[in-house]
Protein backbone atom coordinates (compact mmCIF):
# COMPACT_ATOMS: atom_id res chain seq x y z
CA UNK A 1 0.00 0.00 0.00
CA UNK A 2 1.10 3.46 -0.57
CA UNK A 3 2.48 5.07 2.15
CA UNK A 4 1.92 8.94 1.36
CA UNK A 5 -1.31 7.74 0.56
CA UNK A 6 -3.86 8.05 3.60
CA UNK A 7 -7.70 7.45 4.29
CA UNK A 8 -7.73 9.93 6.97
CA UNK A 9 -6.74 13.73 7.04
CA UNK A 10 -5.62 13.75 10.74
CA UNK A 11 -2.20 15.21 11.22
CA UNK A 12 -1.30 13.02 14.30
CA UNK A 13 -1.76 9.82 12.18
CA UNK A 14 -0.22 11.41 8.57
CA UNK A 15 2.79 13.42 10.47
CA UNK A 16 4.80 10.45 12.29
CA UNK A 17 4.08 7.99 9.12
CA UNK A 18 5.95 10.91 6.84
CA UNK A 19 9.01 11.41 9.38
CA UNK A 20 9.57 7.64 9.76
CA UNK A 21 9.67 6.82 5.87
CA UNK A 22 12.33 10.24 5.52
CA UNK A 23 14.02 9.15 8.69
CA UNK A 24 14.41 5.33 6.93
CA UNK A 25 15.45 6.92 3.51
CA UNK A 26 18.04 9.06 5.14
CA UNK A 27 19.49 6.37 7.94
CA UNK A 28 18.79 8.67 10.48
CA UNK A 29 19.14 7.33 14.28
CA UNK A 30 16.78 9.33 16.33
CA UNK A 31 12.97 10.66 15.08
CA UNK A 32 13.49 13.92 13.20
CA UNK A 33 11.94 16.60 14.37
CA UNK A 34 8.74 18.63 12.55
CA UNK A 35 6.37 21.27 12.26
CA UNK A 36 2.91 21.11 11.35
CA UNK A 37 1.49 24.61 9.52
CA UNK A 38 -1.86 24.99 7.89
CA UNK A 39 -2.89 27.84 5.76
CA UNK A 40 -3.87 29.82 8.66
CA UNK A 41 -0.92 29.80 10.54
CA UNK A 42 1.87 32.57 10.30
CA UNK A 43 4.65 31.20 11.69
CA UNK A 44 7.99 31.90 10.12
CA UNK A 45 8.91 29.13 8.32
CA UNK A 46 10.18 27.32 5.05
CA UNK A 47 6.34 27.42 4.16
CA UNK A 48 6.16 31.17 4.76
CA UNK A 49 9.11 32.04 2.13
CA UNK A 50 7.94 29.90 -0.22
CA UNK A 51 4.31 31.14 -0.53
CA UNK A 52 4.22 32.56 -3.70
CA UNK A 53 6.39 29.62 -5.31
CA UNK A 54 3.69 26.89 -3.99
CA UNK A 55 0.64 29.65 -4.76
CA UNK A 56 1.41 29.29 -8.45
CA UNK A 57 2.20 25.38 -8.61
CA UNK A 58 -1.38 24.62 -6.95
CA UNK A 59 -3.15 27.25 -8.45
CA UNK A 60 -6.68 26.26 -6.79
CA UNK A 61 -6.36 22.92 -8.34
CA UNK A 62 -6.21 21.04 -5.10
CA UNK A 63 -6.79 21.84 -1.56
CA UNK A 64 -3.93 21.71 0.73
CA UNK A 65 -4.56 20.46 4.68
CA UNK A 66 -1.63 21.59 5.95
CA UNK A 67 2.33 20.93 5.59
CA UNK A 68 5.16 19.23 7.71
CA UNK A 69 7.97 20.77 8.18
CA UNK A 70 11.20 19.16 8.99
CA UNK A 71 14.57 20.86 9.80
CA UNK A 72 17.19 18.27 8.35
CA UNK A 73 20.94 18.53 9.60
CA UNK A 74 22.14 15.72 8.54
CA UNK A 75 23.70 14.92 5.75
CA UNK A 76 24.08 18.73 5.25
CA UNK A 77 21.44 21.49 6.77
CA UNK A 78 18.46 21.44 4.48
CA UNK A 79 14.43 21.44 5.13
CA UNK A 80 12.17 19.84 3.73
CA UNK A 81 8.39 21.00 3.56
CA UNK A 82 5.66 18.01 2.38
CA UNK A 83 2.05 19.64 1.53
CA UNK A 84 -0.67 17.46 2.33
CA UNK A 85 -3.18 17.57 0.11
CA UNK A 86 -7.38 16.32 0.25
CA UNK A 87 -8.26 13.59 -1.38
CA UNK A 88 -12.18 12.75 -1.00
CA UNK A 89 -12.32 11.59 2.84
CA UNK A 90 -8.49 11.08 2.84
CA UNK A 91 -5.28 12.51 2.11
CA UNK A 92 -1.72 12.07 -0.11
CA UNK A 93 1.53 13.70 -0.18
CA UNK A 94 2.48 15.69 -3.14
CA UNK A 95 4.76 18.75 -3.37
CA UNK A 96 7.74 18.02 -2.16
CA UNK A 97 9.97 21.49 -1.64
CA UNK A 98 13.57 20.57 -0.44
CA UNK A 99 15.93 23.90 0.23
CA UNK A 100 19.20 24.04 1.05
CA UNK A 101 22.01 26.86 1.59
CA UNK A 102 25.03 25.82 -1.03
CA UNK A 103 28.78 26.96 0.17
CA UNK A 104 29.46 28.92 -2.99
CA UNK A 105 28.03 32.09 -4.03
CA UNK A 106 25.70 32.57 -6.94
CA UNK A 107 25.86 35.93 -8.83
CA UNK A 108 22.51 35.67 -10.29
CA UNK A 109 19.17 33.63 -10.52
CA UNK A 110 19.35 30.32 -12.78
CA UNK A 111 16.07 28.47 -13.10
CA UNK A 112 15.16 25.30 -15.11
CA UNK A 113 13.11 24.92 -17.83
CA UNK A 114 10.06 22.81 -18.19
CA UNK A 115 10.55 19.08 -19.31
CA UNK A 116 10.95 18.91 -23.20
CA UNK A 117 10.24 16.06 -25.02
CA UNK A 118 13.70 15.18 -26.22
CA UNK A 119 17.02 16.15 -24.20
CA UNK A 120 17.54 17.27 -20.95
CA UNK A 121 16.03 20.73 -19.65
CA UNK A 122 18.70 23.97 -18.84
CA UNK A 123 18.80 26.77 -16.90
CA UNK A 124 18.29 30.30 -17.62
CA UNK A 125 18.67 33.24 -16.07
CA UNK A 126 21.98 34.80 -15.20
CA UNK A 127 24.43 33.85 -18.24
CA UNK A 128 27.68 32.85 -15.36
CA UNK A 129 25.46 31.05 -13.56
CA UNK A 130 23.48 29.08 -15.99
CA UNK A 131 26.75 28.58 -17.86
CA UNK A 132 28.29 26.58 -15.32
CA UNK A 133 25.56 24.46 -14.45
CA UNK A 134 24.41 23.73 -18.23
CA UNK A 135 28.17 22.18 -18.68
CA UNK A 136 27.46 19.33 -17.01
CA UNK A 137 25.61 17.20 -18.51
CA UNK A 138 24.87 14.02 -15.69
CA UNK A 139 23.98 17.03 -13.87
CA UNK A 140 20.90 18.01 -15.91
CA UNK A 141 19.99 14.40 -16.01
CA UNK A 142 19.67 13.81 -12.73
CA UNK A 143 18.09 17.08 -11.93
CA UNK A 144 15.45 16.06 -14.84
CA UNK A 145 14.63 13.16 -13.53
CA UNK A 146 14.88 14.12 -9.61
CA UNK A 147 12.17 17.65 -10.58
CA UNK A 148 8.99 15.45 -11.33
CA UNK A 149 6.08 17.55 -12.48
CA UNK A 150 3.83 14.36 -12.66
CA UNK A 151 2.84 11.07 -10.52
CA UNK A 152 -0.06 9.18 -9.89
CA UNK A 153 -0.80 8.74 -6.31
CA UNK A 154 -3.49 7.49 -4.52
CA UNK A 155 -5.30 6.40 -7.89
CA UNK A 156 -5.28 10.09 -9.01
CA UNK A 157 -2.65 12.07 -11.60
CA UNK A 158 -1.27 14.66 -9.42
CA UNK A 159 0.60 17.83 -12.05
CA UNK A 160 2.74 20.52 -10.73
CA UNK A 161 4.91 22.93 -13.00
CA UNK A 162 8.46 22.80 -12.68
CA UNK A 163 10.47 24.19 -9.94
CA UNK A 164 14.34 24.01 -9.87
CA UNK A 165 16.37 27.31 -8.83
CA UNK A 166 19.07 28.57 -7.56
CA UNK A 167 19.14 32.10 -6.44
CA UNK A 168 21.82 34.42 -4.38
CA UNK A 169 21.48 34.79 -0.90
CA UNK A 170 23.76 36.62 1.77
CA UNK A 171 26.98 35.85 -0.13
CA UNK A 172 25.96 32.46 -0.98
CA UNK A 173 23.70 30.61 -3.09
CA UNK A 174 19.80 29.06 -2.07
CA UNK A 175 18.92 25.61 -4.11
CA UNK A 176 15.27 25.09 -3.98
CA UNK A 177 13.78 21.71 -5.73
CA UNK A 178 10.10 20.56 -5.89
CA UNK A 179 9.17 17.51 -6.72
CA UNK A 180 6.61 14.62 -6.14
CA UNK A 181 6.95 11.43 -4.70
CA UNK A 182 8.32 8.60 -6.70
CA UNK A 183 6.18 5.38 -7.05
CA UNK A 184 7.87 2.08 -6.14
CA UNK A 185 6.74 -1.25 -6.10
CA UNK A 186 5.05 -0.86 -8.97
CA UNK A 187 3.10 1.80 -7.81
CA UNK A 188 2.25 -0.06 -4.13
CA UNK A 189 4.31 2.11 -2.44
CA UNK A 190 6.32 5.68 -2.95
CA UNK A 191 9.59 7.33 -1.84
CA UNK A 192 10.62 10.44 -0.97
CA UNK A 193 14.48 10.44 -2.61
CA UNK A 194 15.47 12.54 -0.28
CA UNK A 195 19.04 11.28 -0.44
CA UNK A 196 18.73 11.88 -4.02
CA UNK A 197 18.31 15.66 -3.02
CA UNK A 198 21.52 15.57 -1.07
CA UNK A 199 23.59 14.27 -3.83
CA UNK A 200 22.40 16.54 -6.21
CA UNK A 201 22.67 19.88 -3.70
CA UNK A 202 26.48 18.40 -3.24
CA UNK A 203 26.68 18.35 -6.88
CA UNK A 204 25.57 21.47 -7.65
CA UNK A 205 27.69 22.79 -5.26
CA UNK A 206 31.01 21.56 -6.38
CA UNK A 207 29.95 22.61 -10.13
CA UNK A 208 29.42 26.03 -9.06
Amino acid sequence: MNTLAFGNQKPDKICPAVEEKLRKELGAAAPLPYQVEDQSSQTTSVGTVFKDMTHALFSGKTQELFRINFDLSAPRKAQLQAYVMRQGVGAHVGLLLYSTTLAKAAAGEATLENPKMFGSSKFTGDASVTGKLNANGDLLKQLGKFARTQAEIGGMTVTIPRLAKVTPQDGAALLVIGTLPRMTSMGMDASLDAKDFFDLANLIEKVL
